[in-house]
């Protein structure tokens, strides 16, 4: 029963979402194509059909080549040459394509998502787009959430082809923009809005609350949520307070990146005080 129990929870959205979980889900596949017929079919029998489709699954194969070429060179040069000196010049480095599809083909792959991929997905502060086209390439749909002030992201998603929503994500606001669209995956990379590099206006625990209420209401049954945090000024990627929410709230807590459920998200949002209502303020 305990070897049984250890096979599902493999197979949970909330623990194969990790680089260990995922090279078991690999290993596990292996060891099904090897056994004998008759432990192939006594272990299928306690895994449900999400979990037996997952097993069977094809990992997803991105070519990098591949997806270089679904982007305009002779555009994104233009982009380079425009903003190669001046103010902008500093953010160029978003213009090496190669770099950071790259590094986004090793992000889908550590977290499990070339496996299963999202169907709809969400991304808050998408910058220049790369993660949301390379799922865009292998059949999600996609939309990004940023502010519009920086003219070579803004050329960048336009030329990725990514659908995006230029506003900000304000403290204890809820993103009525989105209308009533429900995601499957919510992503927050090297996150910004919540003032992680100004003591003074930090987001504490009722803020995170907050919108961690707002997002849940956002997912679908079986959606997640991702952020990935950025230092605050004391090293700490969060106060104690609101490593006592995400402790919580989270399925999994590793180091800068904190994983919620729309499960875990619901069953525990009965245990805080937090409520989402409007309050007026332009702090972000």
């Amino acid at each position: 029963m305990d070897f049984t129990y250890k096979i599902k929870k493999a197979f949970r959205p909330e623990t194969y979402n990790t680089a260990a979980a995922a090279r078991n889900v690999y290993r596990l596949r292996w060891a099904m194509k090897v056994a004998p017929k008759k432990i192939r079919t006594l272990l299928s029998v306690y895994l449900d059909r999400e979990q037996r489709d997952l097993l069977r699954a094809r990992k997803k194969k991105l070519n990098i080549d591949r997806l270089l070429s679904q982007i305009d060179g002779q555009a994104l040069g233009r982009i380079a040459q425009t903003y190669a000196s001046g103010e902008q010049s500093i953010w160029t480095k978003y213009l090496d394509a190669r770099k950071w599809l790259i590094r986004n083909v090793r992000l889908l792959k550590k977290l499990g998502l070339l496996i299963d991929p999202p169907r709809e997905v969400l991304d808050l502060g998408c910058g220049a787009g790369y993660f949301l086209f390379v799922l865009k390439q292998i059949g999600s749909r996609v939309v990004g959430v940023d502010l519009d002030h920086d003219p070579i992201f803004n050329e960048m998603v336009a030329l990725l082809g990514i659908e995006r929503l230029g506003l900000a994500i304000t403290r204890r606001l809820p993103l009525r923009e989105l209308g009533s669209r429900k995601f499957d995956l919510i992503t927050g990379w090297a996150i910004c809005f919540n003032n992680y590099d100004n003591e003074a206006t930090v987001w504490d625990s009722e803020d995170w609350d907050f919108l961690l209420n707002d997002l849940s209401q956002r997912l679908t049954p079986d959606g997640r949520i991702i952020f990935s945090l950025n230092p605050q000024l004391d090293g700490r990627f969060y106060s104690e307070e609101v490593g006592k929410l995400f402790a919580r709230r989270s399925d999994l807590m590793d180091g800068r990146m904190v994983i919620f459920t729309k499960s875990r998200l619901d069953s525990t949002a009965k245990r805080t005080s937090t409520a989402i209502r409007p309050q007026t303020t332009n702090a972000r």
